[in-house]
């Protein structure tokens, strides 16, 4: 889960460089990765057992691939676009409260006074991210990545409680092969004049390095990760190297200057780590009561 984190970490800075040197736009950059780690599954699953999947579950799958990919990840990448490295990974850690606020309504859990405290202060947080940031030449991120990224947590968060049953029911391999084959479709058509228009000559040796590491990497292998440790660890262990990735975002970004951190920063996150943490250890510490 550490090796996880750190990769995801990584692939905030990366993906800004591609998005700001290497000529490719944000669009481009959420076609390459959806449909790269669709085509990898794809090749994965040749050498694992097949799963079957039951036709009533493909519409779920479907609906799996549209939130918690197409809409999350190509929300994070286009969003990603606008704003900083640093602003996107600390806004990562909201989605469990956003994961929680969805459960009350889909699942009916009870929110208590320390989780709806914890709402309270990651939302302070990613407001003061979105009011109170610059990029790394000095200049004011623009909002709407913010809210951009805000909104594909919101998707995410929607695909983790909605689609949590489908999710369970199936292998990763043949889970993430039809998930992202089904969010390569619902982007194809929003992608596809900007794919036509990539200048594949130009494309410098380190931009294809960066795209091939966010797709590989921080995409199909990060993905194959996160499962491996979710069947040997407690959701609680999980959720804390969440906070691995704004530290690994904040010292990459500062090293390839990217991204200019403030004491604000540091006010933000403090607000968003202890709000997901009441969320978190609120929920735990409920799912170990004697029944």
């Amino acid at each position: 889960m550490l090796l996880a984190m750190v990769l995801f970490g990584l692939m905030a800075t990366f993906s800004k460089d591609v998005l700001t040197h290497g000529g490719i736009t944000g669009p481009q950059l959420v076609a390459f990765r959806v449909i790269g780690a669709a085509l990898l599954f794809w090749l994965g699953s040749i050498i694992v057992p097949q799963q079957r999947i039951e036709r009533r579950d493909f519409i779920k799958i479907a609906g799996a691939g549209f939130f918690g990919f197409a809409l999350a990840q190509g929300g994070y990448i286009v969003g990603l676009s606008f704003t900083s490295p640093i602003n996107a990974t600390i806004e990562l850690t909201t989605m469990p409260i956003f994961t929680l606020i969805l459960s009350s309504i889909l699942l009916h859990e009870r929110i208590t006074p320390r989780r709806t405290l914890g709402i309270i202060m990651g939302f302070t947080g990613a407001v003061l991210l979105i009011t109170r940031t610059t990029a790394g030449d000095g200049r004011p991120t623009d909002f709407r990545g913010d809210l951009l990224i805000l909104v594909s947590q919101v998707g995410y968060a929607f695909y983790l409680t909605h689609y949590s049953k489908v999710i369970r029911k199936y292998d990763a391999f043949t889970f993430n092969k039809w998930t992202f084959t089904f969010a390569s479709l619902f982007i194809l058509p929003f992608t596809l004049p900007h794919i036509l228009q990539i200048d594949w000559p130009g494309m410098s040796a380190k931009t294809a390095c960066e795209i091939i590491y966010i797709v590989a990497g921080a995409t199909f292998f990060t993905f194959l990760l996160v499962v491996f440790a979710q069947r040997r660890l407690l959701p609680t262990t999980v959720s804390v190297y969440n906070y691995v990735q704004p530290f690994v975002a904040v010292v990459a970004s500062m090293a390839m200057g990217l991204a200019m951190p403030q004491w604000m920063h540091a006010v933000a996150a403090a607000l968003i780590f202890t709000g997901v943490w009441l969320v978190v250890s609120s929920r735990n510490a409920r799912q170990q009561e004697p029944s």
